[in-house]
């Protein structure tokens, strides 16, 4: 009975030995695996060489006559006292606004850009000191119909106003003309990358990458028949909107094979 005990004793040795031995070997095996996957998961989407490639630019313009217009109107007040000057501000800048409305501007195309208030001040014996305040507010007008340009001019000099400027055009929407530019602009690069893979005896394969950089630009063209129409006369300034160009470059990367 005892040496039965003894034998038993020794075979349960001998399988905690086997076991054991049986766990290292697999904690071993499953640390190289999980090692591997790793190392594999590092070059999981890269290609196993880095492709042969043709980088191109191309440029595609767009030239429009801007449909709206933007005309900066001000004015300008000075007055001994701040209230004074403000309430003689408010009363001509408010006069202008609603003639505006009058000639069909609507609200929404009349914002404020400038509100200021500053004192005037004079110098006397090497001192300085306040005679007055100066107050300005300049308001940006857009202008839908351009025919009206001339109108806008006149009536803002009629209502007060003694400050007009920054006149520009722009395009009222646009994305649809920086579409066209762009099509013109990746077929113009197509064309440079299909010439220069020719010369190369090389095909080209997949786009690689692409980036894209937009130029708007509004110049400003116009004559005045009259000095801006600030002089009261009955001639209004003659206004010319010139062309606008959108100008979209490309940058295209191919593959080649």
């Amino acid at each position: 009975m005892k040496l039965f005990h003894g034998k038993h004793l020794k075979f349960y040795y001998l399988v905690s030995i086997f076991i054991m031995v049986f766990l290292v070997a697999l904690t071993v095996f499953l640390a190289v695996e999980v090692r591997n996957s790793l190392k594999q998961y590092d070059y999981i989407g890269k290609s196993e060489e880095t492709p042969n490639t043709i980088s191109i630019s191309g440029e595609g313009e767009i030239f429009a006559a801007g449909n709206i217009a933007k005309v900066t109107v001000g004015v300008e007040t000075e007055n001994t006292t701040v209230e004074a000057a403000q309430v003689e501000n408010s009363e001509k800048m408010n006069g202008i606004i609603q003639d505006f409305k009058k000639l069909g501007i609507e609200e929404k195309d009349l914002k404020t850009v400038n509100y200021n208030i500053r004192p005037k001040r004079q110098w006397d014996d090497g001192k300085s000191s306040t005679v007055g305040y100066i107050v300005s507010q300049n308001l940006e007008v857009k202008i839908r119909d351009t025919e009206n340009i001339s109108q806008v001019l006149s009536l803002a000099a009629n209502s007060g106003a003694n400050q007009v400027g920054s006149l520009n055009f722009e395009i009222d929407d646009p994305e649809v003309l920086r579409n066209q530019a762009r099509e013109k602009a990746i077929k113009n690069a197509k064309e440079k990358a299909e010439g220069l893979a020719d010369q190369l005896d090389v095909k080209l394969g997949r786009v690689v990458s692409f980036s894209e950089y937009n130029r708007d630009n509004s110049p400003v063209y116009y004559k005045a028949e009259a000095p801006a129409g600030l002089g009261g006369g009955e001639t209004a300034p003659q206004i010319e909107a010139g062309e606008n160009k959108i100008s979209v470059q490309v940058n295209i990367t191919y593959e080649i094979l």
